[in-house]
Order: C-alpha cells, then structure tokens, then sequence
C-alpha cells in the first residue's frame, strides 16, 4: 500500500552552524543567568567579610546591609538560620526575579525568563513556516499570517509558550533550591569549623562558581555541579527546547503529518565531555 499522506524531511547538517538560529540567544540567556549569580556572590561577600553580619571581626563597617551583625546571635544554628532565610529572598528578588512584564501564555507571570522563552519559540515558528514554503507546502507566509505576533496568539501556540515559561522558571528554582541546601550545609560546617568571614565567603560562593573551595559535595553520581553551571546548561536545552516545541506544533498546526526529525550527537568539545559521548560525536539519529 502506498502511503498518500505529505511527509516533509528536516534535516540540515550542524557542523559549525547553527539551524535553530538560536545561539546568539542562547548566548545571551546565557550571560544574564551568570551576572544574576555573580550579583549574589557579590552581596554574600560582602555581607560576610565587609557588613561583617555574624560578628566574627571587629571591622568597622561602611554601609549596612542588612546591618552590621545582624546575624550576631548567642547559638550557631539562629545564625545560620537567620542568614539563609535572608539569602533565599535575596535570591527570590535577584536570581528568580519577578516583575511586570508583557508575555503570552499563562505561565509565571512576569519571570524575567519569559523573554527569551518567547523569543526562541518565535524562531521555531518562523523556522517551521520557512521549511514548509522550501519544501513545496500551501502554507502562507509569516508576513500573510499578520506577522509573528498574530501567530504566536493562536491559542495552541499561547498554551505551549505558558508551559514552557512555567517550565524554565521551575527548572531555575530547582537549580537556586538546590544551591541554598548546599549553601546552607556549608555555612552550618563553617560555624562548627570556626572558619573566619573571608573563608565562610569563599566556601559559599564556591557553590555558585565550583572554584575557591574544596567542598567535598557530590551528587548521587559522585558528581558536583556548581549552580552557575547549571544555569548555562539551562540556558542551552531550554532554549532549544522551546525552538523545537514550536517548530513541531507548527507542523502539527498545517497538517504536516508523518514529520521526520534527523538529530546529530553534539558535544561542546571540551574536556569535560565524557569518553561515551565522544564516540557518539557526530552520529546520526
């Protein structure tokens, strides 16, 4: 039997390039994650070593914040406790920031991440629109459509971005979550340690950046994944995820039944890529 359904095949070989046309946004997803993280490792040096917060110098202070030992309690443990309890809105206000912003969909509403959750959905979209006409399709064309904002207010396309936007801010939180138990475990050993501001500063920021430290901190797999490199991870699969989820809707949308999606194995290429991943470099799937 012969099929008569329409089948498009899309497949364009990565190499250097990039198809999803999403890297310069990636690139600045990316960055906006690590000065949202190095503001953080900022304030906590400073509120440890120059706000002097847990009373362990006599330095004289310049400018409060939160206030000169402000955590200076009798017992460790409401030291410890009254430092992450200001740390998490730290983090709440800075890393997980939001605000009034204008979106589509229904996710969080106003997570500073929606933006370039948006933008890469509208890439896909626009990818997907432009392989369909290459590809001998009776679609329209973005600019026939009312342009890709009358597009992306389709309804099925506002319920994907609003997941997605849910998606990348729990995917965030969970990486800060895990950031602050770190942190938490760290700053607790400190104390019982007697470690000096300077040294308490460096242990925690060590868990943003994975350098100035020796945490002895491993997952599951043995493995320790500083937050900061999970952010840029973040910004990488989210962003591709969004791009791809949209591109495949697209062709839902038109009826472009039986797609056919090539992936090809990519790794960064640095040393950190494991021995079973560089075999797979390249390869076809």
């Amino acid at each position: 039997m012969t099929c008569t359904c329409n089948h498009i095949s899309v497949y364009k070989k990565m190499g250097r390039t990039d198809p999803t046309n999403t890297f310069t946004l990636r690139r600045m997803f990316e960055k906006a994650l690590i000065r949202r993280f190095k503001k953080l490792s900022q304030l906590i040096t400073k509120v440890i070593v120059e706000d002097d917060v847990f009373g362990l110098t006599n330095t004289p202070m310049v400018q409060a914040s939160p206030g000169r030992q402000a955590f200076n309690f009798p017992r460790s443990g409401d030291r410890v406790a009254a430092f992450m309890q200001w740390l998490n809105q730290q983090v709440s206000d800075g890393v997980l920031e939001i605000g009034n912003m204008s979106q589509i969909g229904s996710g969080v509403e106003g997570a500073w991440t929606n933006m370039y959750v948006t933008d890469s959905y509208k890439r896909g979209v626009q990818r997907a629109r432009y392989e369909m006409n290459k590809a001998g399709f009776d679609v329209p064309k973005i600019g026939d459509s009312g342009g890709i904002n009358a597009v992306m207010n389709a309804p099925f396309h506002m319920d994907r971005v609003g997941l997605l936007y849910t998606r990348v801010f729990n995917e965030l939180k969970g990486i800060t979550d895990t950031m602050l138990i770190q942190m938490n475990k760290v700053l607790a050993q400190g104390m019982i340690d007697g470690d000096g501001p300077r040294t308490l500063a460096r242990k925690m920021n060590a868990v943003i950046k994975g350098a100035g430290a020796d945490l002895s901190m491993t997952d599951t797999l043995g493995r320790f994944i500083p937050a900061e490199r999970r952010a840029r991870m973040l910004a990488q699969t989210e962003m591709i995820r969004a791009h791809h989820i949209a591109t495949v809707q697209e062709y839902k949308n038109w009826g472009t039944v039986g797609v056919k999606v090539q992936a090809e194995w990519s790794t960064s290429g640095d040393d950190r890529v494991c021995e079973q991943c560089r075999s797979l470099e390249g390869k076809v799937y």
